[in-house]
């Protein structure tokens, strides 16, 4: 059953998930990238390895999927900014709040601006993402 029903209010906040992402979780072998090794990602400008940006954004996804099930799958959308790395060997955390409400042929959709947040609070991930609820 879903968690966010067409009586959720805006302004609600969605379930928070986190997650540390690790470098063994990008490995392709014994290939190094920036993905995997610090040392490959500061040859190339950067402090250390960052997390692979999809694997990161899905957090989000798993966020909506829990809040919306069906209704994600079938009715959802998506417009996300990647704006900072978030760096391997770090939590991420994916965030949401329902801002808005709009009545479709379908059922009712929310409205929610959502993000992922690197271990320094710095939003690395932000966006929009809606689902179908049942109107009744």
């Amino acid at each position: 059953m879903a968690i966010i029903t067409k009586d959720t209010p805006v302004g609600a906040e969605l379930p928070v998930f986190a997650r540390r992402f690790r470098n063994e979780m990008f490995a392709m072998g014994d290939v190094k990238t920036i993905h995997n090794d610090d040392a490959a990602a500061q040859r190339e400008g950067l402090p250390r390895a960052v997390a692979v940006g999809p694997q990161v954004a899905a957090l989000i996804f798993r966020m909506m999927r829990t809040c919306f099930e069906e209704g994600w799958i079938v009715g959802g959308k998506v417009a996300l900014t990647f704006r900072r790395p978030v760096w391997s060997n770090d939590f991420a955390t994916a965030r949401g709040v329902i801002t808005d409400t709009e009545v479709e042929d379908d059922g009712v959709r929310m409205i929610c601006d959502v993000w992922i947040e690197r271990a320094d609070g710095e939003k690395a991930i932000v966006g929009t993402c809606s689902a179908l609820v049942a109107g009744d």
